[in-house]
């Protein structure tokens, strides 16, 4: 487990590489919230590179809370939540992950609603050494076709 350095909120806006992804949603922006920042144990669900994900304590409370998710590959993240602002933002850092190279990373989804639904917007923002910091940019591509497919079968999942 590589231990990563803990960042803000502002790390979102100034770190070395901002991947950013989006999709709309039909749910409005509460049920996305919901089903994003609370019910973590049903991501694998509808977002198919999550194998698992739990909080660290029986019930979620926000900001520092703890969240272990685990990703196809084997590789792990353990989180602390930095941002609960139910329903239109919910951010946490990476403290610790079997991905070596990262120095620093953090994740941020934004909801906002609009005439065509719930905007939900994945932010992803890292620091890392120069091979993983290519590889992940070289990721984007692909990660952006897995988080429209996510999304849809999320919105999918949310109108029953």
């Amino acid at each position: 487990m590589f231990i990563t350095r803990p960042v803000g909120l502002d790390f979102l806006e100034s770190a070395p590489l901002r991947l950013s992804f989006a999709g709309t949603l039909q749910a409005p922006p509460k049920a996305v919230f919901d089903a994003v920042a609370l019910d973590v144990t049903a991501l694998p669900h509808w977002y198919g590179a999550v194998t698992a994900a739990e909080y660290g304590g029986p019930e979620p409370a926000g900001v520092g809370t703890k969240r272990r998710v685990k990703l196809v590959a084997g590789v792990t993240f353990h989180e602390e939540v930095i941002a609960w602002d139910d329903p239109h933002r919910y951010a946490y850092r990476i403290e610790r992950t079997t991905v070596p190279g990262i120095r620093a990373m953090a994740e941020q989804w934004t909801l906002v609603e609009t005439t065509k639904g719930t905007r939900l917007v994945w932010t992803i923002a890292i620091e890392a050494a120069p091979p993983t910091m290519a590889l992940v940019r070289s990721m984007g591509p692909g990660m952006a076709v897995a988080t429209r497919r996510a999304v849809g079968k999320l919105d999918r999942r949310l109108r029953g």
